[in-house]
């Protein structure tokens, strides 16, 4: 679980919050309800950075290509477009998208979905 505190309370428990912090606690802060950043411990950081960097190299693996996964690095694309198109060549979903749209056709008050 995360705490969630404001700027101000960081600002005035900073050096408690680096002592708890290193001891395994995290927290998020927000300014007027929104999330702004978030402490947590190198550990933790560098565990982060090892999962992106197998999730990106899993993503090479399966196809992907390193420009869209550039892209998502830099944040203009969405992550979980790292994982579009991997599957495209599978048999078993190569008409999902038209099935899905057959199936809300079918459903009363549902129109035709434009992609």
């Amino acid at each position: 679980m995360m705490e969630t505190i404001t700027v101000s309370d960081a600002k005035s428990h900073f050096s408690e919050l680096v002592s708890r912090v290193s001891s395994g606690e995290r927290f998020m802060i927000r300014r007027r309800e929104r999330m702004i950043a978030v402490l947590l411990s190198p550990r933790e950081l560098e565990q982060l950075e090892r999962n992106a960097q197998a999730a990106r190299r899993l993503a090479l693996a399966l196809g992907q290509s390193e420009e869209l996964l550039a892209r998502v690095e830099r944040h203009e694309a969405h992550p979980a477009m790292a994982a579009f198109g991997l599957w495209r060549d599978d048999p078993d979903l190569a008409n999902l998208a038209d099935e899905i749209n057959a199936e809300r056709q079918n459903e009363s008050g549902r129109g035709e979905v434009t992609l």
